[in-house]
């Protein structure tokens, strides 16, 4: 029981946070580019949802590449499996992503951006019918919810100088 409830809060979190990005998807086009951003130890930050659920999310360390671009901003694609996503102690990753930087940096903040997936045998033993419905929205580029608090993502700096080895 406890299970399905930390499933289905998830799971409407996720979908609330898919709620306002239309417009950050929206015409979507492959972006060749010198630049790039890089962490080099992994990054997360904590906040409380909901009905007060302590969520930690973040990226492992590496060299993010743009990957696509439009008139809202550019997606950074990092390492393999380097979103991180927890829900109290459940895992709700990895994930395939990074972060998207918007062109307006004044009314807008960088957001952790994912390829969605999710685990269908855990979700079977919830619901197959919550599985059905899901199963369509696999490989979508779902964002984190907005963070209002200052976070690593708030001091991002994007940069084409040479990779040192």
């Amino acid at each position: 029981m406890y299970l399905r409830g930390l499933l289905a809060i998830g799971f409407s979190i996720i979908l609330i946070g898919c709620a306002d990005t239309g417009m950050l998807t929206k015409d979507v086009k492959p972006i060749v580019s010198d630049n790039y951003v890089i962490w080099k130890e992994d990054q997360s930050y904590q906040v409380k949802r909901g009905i007060g659920v302590l969520w930690t999310e973040g990226l492992k360390k590496g060299v993010y590449k743009p990957e696509l671009e439009n008139e809202m901003g550019t997606y950074y694609r990092g390492p393999e499996s380097c979103v991180t996503q927890f829900m109290g102690e459940g895992s709700m990753g990895p994930f395939e992503g990074g972060v998207w930087i918007p062109k307006d940096r004044i009314n807008r903040k960088p957001r952790i951006y994912y390829y969605f997936n999710f685990n269908q045998e855990t979700v079977n033993k919830v619901s197959p019918l919550v599985g059905l419905m899901l199963a369509g929205s696999v490989g979508d580029i779902t964002f984190v919810p907005k963070v209002e608090e200052k976070t690593f993502l708030d001091s991002i700096n994007v940069t084409n100088l040479p990779l040192s080895p």
